[in-house]
């Protein structure tokens, strides 16, 4: 595990000393190493001096030279460094420190030091020319390690510091202050390095490992999870080992006792080290701890060696127990399978990913498998041989963070068309920026041939339906039947495009409250009635959530979710039948490839109804996005129905139309509390203050899950609910993807399964519930059974599960609740809101929140005879709040959270009809934190980047554009923020 920790401050002597004498008597066992090509041009080598240390973090080099000091902008303190600490798997630290392996401790090691590498190869230094700001990429550092052998707990915890300290080499030969923004972004990358390495050390040195998530965490194999837990202890320290075995301090050992009063401590010494040593032998001795013939320690009882294969305790019954860590196809290789699964597991909900995520998604499958080279190795192989298609290299400005990014013929084209340079000149202009620095490459970043296939083919089936269909209603006969029809321009233009149009699909983009369902049932009655041509016309609504699926029924349509479509196999359609796809923006590539498929042969005809602005496609792709640029039909709904207060109609306007800071204007309560429980309970405390109808009418909106659920716990405080009912158990989805579902040690123990179909082998049933034990090597999984017997799964025959986790959740009469979950039988829907009406032995009494004549329509009876898919409902995410529609929004709002966006504000103040209030931490920084706009990267566009950048590097080569005039192109056409390039010195 990694920790990466900025050192900051302004006494130096004081964190030389943490690093270099953490333990007093490491520093004699396990002095302090240099590493860094930095450190090495520094002559240093070997040990690490304390009293040099202190210099070094000062900023003073051996040769008397002192950097300019860098300071945090936050807190103020001086920048000394990065503390990245690499913390051993708790069964490595135990074989290496209690059974005193010392091969282990040196594989942990050399992992600590190829991961370093690779971090070294991140350092960069900033300069300034001319007041223009460059970016050097210098490749060295200078860092002190330190291996540390226990935690504070008195547990052994093998894990080494190393300290970065804030300076590397330009190549001009000066020391500066390193630029670390590279090392933070890359922390997942290097932690999996270590992890590969540690694990590929390990395994030849005849240990087998145990993976026990899907992030790269394992341990050795013959060292169970219960004895692991008792070598764990965290805030209680050695107490709680103590209450597992039944003692206390009074009926404790003297040794026992010893190892207490040491934890509590603050500092220590060699004999305290031999107390704590002694009291790990012996605890591993009453555990029966099977170390294996390396273990220093003589009795003969703690079983083979580990290159015997022992399985270790609890393997199941079925399981080999010299399976190997990962089970693979046999006809890949250990590289070629885990970047498959990186593949699958990552494009599933983005068509194009980085380099970084893409290799450290990788490496964390590779464990026990293939190191870092491996990977590597075998992402270059599909990139040359097609597999994986590689975007052009992009630049973007050094001087802004926020800059655009562009290939080096974008930037050309930028210049030609910008600033009338001919393309001689934005040719040699740019390759000058760039290798001076102030054009700084971007990261890679990579798209699939499946994914350009799917894109291709959407596009396609819509070009070859333009045209190929007869009117529903002539326009003749469409014009006369819409005279006196409340309906506004682009509500008439759309039911036009819906029922007049000769193209077989066809979009309807309406902004948000514009009224495109009731725009549809317009539509819907015109298909239905006499004006119709012919007879037999059937519409069916398709929709990607319950609950959208349960308001599409409420308006009289005939309407299904889009899977259970799909899942459909002799679907009931035809050539009169419409398909009318809702929400059509959240839904992703390859459900939109099977829909337009499935209404192609049918010979039927489709309207795609959403809005691009909105939240978009949890899975990969921008469908609706692509079709409407490429040309679909399409008609616009925006004029606003929705928003009854002048005031907030004009912000929902101008959000529409990407106004930010004109949206803002017109919000008149925006608010300002910084510290995040504070602004929460600014939230509660408005939402509180209402009255009960008002409540009823208003919707909480916040940008995490986390501030979902305190903002839910505040108010049932301030409610007085908390403490006033009764503890349920309860079920929350685990968002996993289909390749991490397929992958056993993504499963944590407790987590619970419940089967969308039968498994009859394996013994389960459909809809039931079952709790993970555990994962086994040969991607096996233990489930335990309501009645307490288990079974063993592969998920990768059991594909059809969903997961979840179990959650003890109080609910009280009065409480709001979400269900989480269709459940037909009930009538119940994903998203339906229902009030817990009363609670009677073990059955919950729940009544609809909508009322009907004043009054609460009918209560559902649900047995809580095992865990519900319930939870508190009293504030939503921007996702599950998307379609709703509420009096008054309340939006908590972090200018610092990455949910922060444009799409989120939009979604959040357009609920409303009446009123938006906004809670922020920064009034100052929330209109850029809103004009952020996290858009899906399709794999049309890296190929069209990679065409025109071959198109112009030809045109360029043989001086087809020397004539001055710009090559066309897309990207010539935007503005670069700040004015222009920074020029080459």
């Amino acid at each position: 595990m990694l920790n990466v920790t900025p050192i900051r401050g302004n006494n130096q002597y004081a964190a030389a000393h943490y690093f270099s004498a953490a333990d007093d008597y490491y520093g004699k066992e396990n002095p302090g190493q240099w590493q860094g090509i930095g450190a090495e041009a520094l002559g240093l080598t070997g040990a690490v001096d304390q009293a040099e240390l202190a210099r070094l973090l000062d900023g003073k080099l051996p040769n008397g030279e002192r950097i300019q000091a860098t300071f945090d902008p936050v807190e103020n303190k001086k920048r000394m460094g990065l503390d990245l600490t690499f913390s051993a798997p708790k069964s490595v630290s135990m074989q290496a420190l209690v059974a005193g392996d010392l091969s282990v401790t040196e594989a942990h090691d050399r992992a600590v030091t190829i991961a370093l590498q690779e971090v070294e190869k991140l350092a960069e230094a900033r300069r300034k020319v001319k007041g223009k700001s460059h970016r050097e990429r210098t490749g060295n550092m200078v860092i002190g390690k330190f291996r540390h052998e226990m935690s504070r707990a008195k547990d052994p915890q093998l894990h080494t510091h190393a300290v970065l300290l804030n300076m590397t080499q330009r190549a001009d030969g000066a020391w500066r202050a390193l630029s670390n923004e590279d090392v933070f972004r890359a922390y997942h990358g290097i932690d999996a390095i270590y992890k590969a390495e540690l694990a590929k050390g390990l395994q030849e040195l005849g240990y087998q490992i145990r993976l026990v998530d899907d992030k790269g965490n394992f341990e050795l194999a013959h060292i169970t999870r219960e004895q692991i837990e008792v070598f764990s202890s965290r805030s209680r320290v050695i107490e709680e080992a103590l209450a597992n075995d039944g003692k206390t301090r009074a009926t404790a050992t003297t040794l026992e006792k010893q190892v207490i009063s040491l934890a509590t401590r603050p500092r220590k010494d060699e004999s305290d080290r031999e107390v704590v040593k002694q009291y790990w032998v012996e605890k591993s001795r009453e555990l029966e701890i099977a170390f294996g013939r390396r273990s220093r320690l003589d009795d003969r009882s703690y079983g083979p060696p580990p290159s015997a294969g022992h399985g270790g305790a609890g393997a199941p019954d079925d399981a080999d127990a010299a399976a190997p860590a990962i089970s693979l196809p046999s006809h890949l290789t250990p590289a070629q399978a885990v970047v498959q699964y990186a593949i699958r597991h990552l494009t599933e909900r983005e068509a194009v990913v980085r380099e970084s995520v893409l290799s450290s998604t990788a490496l964390r499958r590779a464990v026990g498998l293939a190191g870092s080279k491996e990977v590597r190795e075998e992402i270059r192989r599909l990139v040359g041989q097609g597999s994986l298609i590689e975007a052009p290299p992009a630049y973007r400005l050094a001087s802004r963070d926020d800059s655009q990014t562009l290939s080096p013929a974008g930037w050309r084209h930028y210049l030609q068309a910008q600033h009338g340079r001919d393309s001689g000149f934005a040719r040699d202009y740019v390759n000058a920026a760039i290798k001076a620095g102030s054009l700084i490459p971007v990261e890679k970043r990579y798209t699939t041939q499946k994914a350009l296939k799917r894109e291709k083919a959407i596009l396609a089936i819509e070009r070859a339906g333009r045209g190929q269909v007869a009117p529903i209603v002539e326009a003749s006969v469409l014009q006369a039947a819409l005279q006196g029809s409340p309906l506004n321009a682009g509500q008439r233009a759309a039911v036009e495009a819906i029922v007049a149009t000769r193209d077989r699909f066809v979009g309807i983009q309406g902004d948000a409250g514009t009224g495109k369902t009731y725009t549809v049932n317009q539509a819907v009655s015109l298909i239905g009635g006499a004006v119709a041509e012919g007879e037999g016309y059937r519409t069916v609504a398709l929709a990607p959530y319950g609950n959208q699926v349960k308001a599409l029924k409420q308006e009289g349509l005939e309407a299904h979710t889009l899977a259970s479509f799909l899942r459909t196999k002799d679907k009931p359609i035809d050539e009169k039948t419409v398909i009318v796809l809702d929400e059509a923006g959240v839904v992703g590539s390859r459900q939109m490839e099977q829909l337009m498929r499935v209404v192609e042969k049918a010979g039927a005809r489709m309207v795609l109804l959403g809005d691009t602005k909105q939240t978009e496609a949890i899975e990969a792709g921008k469908p609706f996005a692509q079709l409407q640029q490429e040309g679909m039909r399409t008609a616009r709904i925006s004029e606003i129905q929705r928003q009854k207060n002048p005031e907030l109609k004009l912000a929902v306007g101008h959000a529409a139309e990407r106004r930010m800071r004109a949206s803002l204007d017109h919000i008149r309560h925006v608010e300002e509390i910084k510290a995040p429980g504070e602004r929460h309970q600014a939230v509660v405390n408005d939402y509180v203050a209402l009255g009960e109808p008002e409540r009823e009418a208003t919707l909480i909106v916040a940008g995490t899950n986390k501030d979902r659920r305190e903002i839910n716990g505040m108010v049932r405080v301030a409610l007085g609910l908390a403490g006033t009912g009764r503890e349920f158990e309860t079920l929350t989805r685990v968002d996993m993807t289909q390749a991490q579902r397929r992958f056993a040690p993504s499963y944590q123990p407790g987590m619970v399964i419940q089967p969308e179909r039968d498994y009859a082998k394996a013994g389960l049933v459909r809809g039931e519930t079952y709790h993970v034990q555990e994962a086994f090597p040969g991607n096996l999984l233990r489930l335990v059974r309501a009645d307490g017997t288990t079974t063993t799964i592969n998920p990768r025959t059991a594909t059809q599960l969903s997961v979840y986790h179990l959650e003890h959740t109080e609910l009280a009469i009065g409480d709001i609740i979400r269900v989480n979950r269709n459940d037909p039988g009930r009538d119940l829907t994903n998203g339906d809101r229902l009030r817990v009406g009363g609670i009677l032995g073990g059955v919950l009494n729940l009544e609809s929140v909508e009322r009907k004549n004043g009054r609460p329509l009918p209560a559902l009876e649900l047995p809580a005879l095992r865990p519900m898919h319930l939870e508190h409902a009293y504030v939503s995410t921007v996702h599950s709040s998307q379609g709703l529609t509420s009096d008054r929004v309340l939006v908590a709002l972090d200018t610092k959270s990455r949910t922060t966006s444009m799409n989120l504000f939009y979604v959040a103040i357009s609920r409303a009809r009446h009123e938006a209030r906004i809670y922020t931490n920064s009034i100052k920084n929330l209109p850029l934190a809103i004009a952020r706009r996290y858009d899906k990267t399709t794999a049309l566009e890296i190929q069209r980047a990679r065409l025109t950048s071959r198109q112009t590097n030809e045109l360029q080569n043989t001086g087809g554009a020397a004539n001055g005039k710009p090559v066309p192109s897309g990207p010539a056409k935007r503005k670069a923020p700040g004015g222009g390039l920074n020029a080459p010195e």
